[in-house]
């Protein structure tokens, strides 16, 4: 079942994933919506629940406001990671709450 809010946009561009214990994971966005990103991965290297670091190439960065994000992994499939991005929901609840 869909739990995104917001509309997903096709995407194609690499970002790193580095978890808790430093392991990092080179993957590629699949899509996007304004607090998530599905990522295509081998296998599933990182269990639904765990937090993540989510690096950004520099020619995406102004477009997710930082070089990182903190995301949370919302499903893993074989081949395929939900990322809910904590701090791009955080500053969305904020603007909300400010208007």
């Amino acid at each position: 079942m869909e739990h995104r809010y917001f509309p997903r946009h096709i995407e194609n561009f690499k970002v790193t994933l580095k978890g808790k214990i430093g392991k990092t994971i080179a993957t590629r966005v699949l899509d996007v919506s304004r607090e998530g990103l599905c990522v295509s991965v081998k296998g599933s290297p990182i269990p639904s629940g765990a937090m993540v670091d989510v690096i950004m190439p520099r020619d995406k960065q102004s477009l997710f406001g930082s070089c990182s994000q903190r995301a949370f992994v919302a499903y893993a499939k074989p081949g395929t990671l939900g990322l809910w991005l904590i701090d791009a929901a955080k500053r969305f609840d904020k603007t909300l709450a400010d208007n």
